[in-house]
């Protein structure tokens, strides 16, 4: 896979104070030069590269134990279906304080059963929720509102694929909610790539009939 090169990512750091806040999301003291090629491991982290519908994002917490983030909250969603209780959902929320404003990153993996599959697990992006076998549905979204200007935005058209690499819910027979969740997505849509690696302390585990 082609990395997304530093200077497209990071094109207007030299000129930070002519850059615009609410269209990038830059946090300081970044060390990747470029979007990582696979899921960067187990410790805590989170990190987003690219660009959506004309907003731009390097966003590196490499270790969330670490990092000045004002909260996270990460919950997989279960089903009950008869007997059966599918995990169809991984949803995380972080909020931070980044060029002096109050940003929220939302995301969100799905599929109709993650248990039916075997880890490490590829998967290919698609358009529709609850997807079967090799496939998932992805969303990005974030919200921030700065001098007058409000951003909200929600984008889940993406194709590309989505790497699994790690869940502690594999382990359990019940829905589990602790433990650690970890990924690795290469999203684009039209001119738009996303590239996000992931691991998060799962806070909830949200059982609906």
């Amino acid at each position: 896979m082609k990395m997304l090169p530093a200077a497209v990512l990071l094109a207007a750091l030299p000129f930070a104070a002519l850059a615009d806040v609410n269209k990038e999301t830059i946090t300081p003291n970044n060390t990747l030069t470029a979007a990582p090629t696979a899921w960067l491991g187990q410790t805590p982290h989170f990190v987003v590269m690219g660009t959506v519908n004309g907003f731009d994002f390097d966003v590196q917490y490499l270790d969330l134990t670490k990092a000045d983030i004002h909260n996270i909250e990460v919950k997989r969603e279960y089903l009950i279906d008869g007997d059966a209780r599918p995990y169809q959902e991984v949803d995380f929320e972080l909020q931070a304080v980044i060029d002096g404003i109050a940003k929220k990153i939302e995301g969100k993996l799905n599929h109709a059963d993650f248990l039916t599959l075997t880890l490490p697990a590829t998967l290919e992006l698609g358009p529709e929720e609850n997807p079967a076998g090799q496939k998932t549905y992805t969303e990005f979204e974030f919200e921030w509102e700065n001098d007058g200007i409000s951003v909200n935005e929600e984008h889940g058209e993406w194709t590309g694929t989505a790497e699994i690499p790690y869940d502690d819910a594999f382990a359990s027979a019940e829905p589990l909610a602790d433990g650690l969740a970890g990924g690795y997505i290469n999203a684009v849509h039209g001119d738009d790539h996303l590239v996000i690696s992931y691991t998060f302390e799962i806070g909830e585990a949200e059982v609906e009939e």
